[in-house]
């Protein structure tokens, strides 16, 4: 089923290193609450990342200190720890969610950038039957037919926003300000982070 309708008071599970948070997934999780009827916004920090498990910085209680005190303006976000003993799989993450929340229904947030690779996912014919799909553009990734012709999904037409941790990380590498690219209240406690993160690299 490919209707919005049917995530009426969903939870829509945005999962990501968030190394760190930043104001482009903020502003992300607000416009999938202004352009869908999901109830929540559930960040989902990874304790694995499958795919770049090398570049992450912080640690994983580090990273979420800074997403709780980044959602706290927020009524309708929600962090979430059910990912800090996970395997890192996609699969196994929502499955468990599905054991632990029966009386909640949930979709998950994927970037259209990822569609091309999904079929090879772990366990993919479980992620392909059960679970219903976000899908935000990403500039230049192409939306492929034949895996949107197999899942369950809605494509949101959400407004690019051109900020990335990685970009964060290395203007805080340079010496350089990220005002504006993160909560106000949290500039000073990221920039501190990375720079103790960086000389202890030294």
């Amino acid at each position: 089923m490919n209707s919005l309708s049917s995530l009426e008071g969903a939870y829509a599970v945005l999962g990501g290193s968030f190394d760190p948070i930043h104001n482009g997934h903020l502003g992300l999780a607000r416009q999938i609450l202004e352009l869908s009827p999901v109830a929540k916004v559930v960040f989902m920090p990874n304790h694995k990342h499958r795919f770049k498990p090398s570049e992450l910085r912080l640690s994983f209680t580090e990273r979420c200190k800074n997403i709780r005190l980044a959602l706290k303006p927020y009524q309708n976000f929600e962090l979430w720890l059910e990912d800090s003993t996970g395997s890192g799989y996609t699969a196994d993450l929502m499955q468990r969610l599905f054991l632990l929340h029966p009386e909640k229904k949930f979709c998950f947030v994927i970037g259209s950038d990822n569609l091309s690779s999904l079929e090879q996912w772990h366990n993919y014919p479980w992620l392909r039957d059960n679970l219903f799909f976000l899908i935000i553009p990403r500039p230049g990734a192409e939306l492929p037919h034949a895996v949107l012709s197999q899942i369950q999904h809605q494509v949101l037409k959400t407004a690019p926003i051109d900020v990335s941790s990685t970009q964060i990380r290395r203007l805080i590498r340079e010496g350089e300000s990220i005002a504006g690219l993160v909560p106000a209240e949290l500039e000073h406690v990221i920039t501190a982070s990375y720079r103790r993160f960086y000389e202890q690299k030294r």
